[in-house]
């Protein structure tokens, strides 16, 4: 050792994407321009690792996928967004996002069947959270969560099973949404 205490800082990468035109190589986003980030934690989600890191664009932690970066490098500038990264609750982080899609934040209310009480346990834990039986046929969380079509997708996958009741808005977006998707289906 030489002394020398250590100092986190930014890497650079190329990121990857799926193109129609070549389904079995990822391509370049942004047409190969790197991105600059300040890394700070490894988590697992879905079954795939994402690196999540401070954007000094955005201001904001970013979650990136660790297959779908090439070329690492460090920068050597120092690392930036500590004061965003320390005030991040990971296991919040992880329940709020689906499949690492950010969206926009609201605290919803979800009426489920009883036996879905595991997996709404499962995917929002009890520390910030508050569970309520409604009758013998239905539970209920409220949750914050992100607010994207991933989001909206894993609560379709209950069917009838589990739906948002509150806010209101937020259900009207939602049934908007699915009005959508069957739109595409006329």
């Amino acid at each position: 050792m030489d002394g020398k205490k250590h100092k986190p800082e930014k890497i650079s990468f190329k990121y990857l994407k799926y193109s129609i035109d070549d389904m079995n190589n990822q391509v370049e986003r942004r047409k190969g321009s790197k991105y600059v980030v300040s890394p700070y934690k490894l988590v697992i989600n879905d079954g795939n690792y994402y690196l999540l890191a401070y954007d000094d664009k955005k201001k904001d932690i970013v979650p990136y996928r660790i297959d779908r970066m090439k070329e690492v490098t460090l920068t050597g500038e120092e690392r930036t967004g500590d004061e965003v990264f320390w005030k991040l609750d990971i296991k919040n982080y992880s329940q709020r996002v689906f499949s690492m899609y950010r969206g926009r934040r609201a605290i919803v209310r979800i009426q489920f069947v009883p036996t879905l009480l595991d997996t709404m346990i499962e995917r929002f834990g009890t520390k910030y959270v508050s569970y309520d039986k409604v009758d013998d046929r239905h539970y209920t969380v409220e949750a914050e969560v992100e607010i994207s079509d991933q989001f909206y997708g894993w609560l379709l996958g209950f069917g009838k099973k589990a739906k948002m009741v509150r806010p209101a808005e937020e259900v009207e977006l939602f049934t908007a949404y699915i009005d959508k998707v069957r739109s595409a289906y006329d």
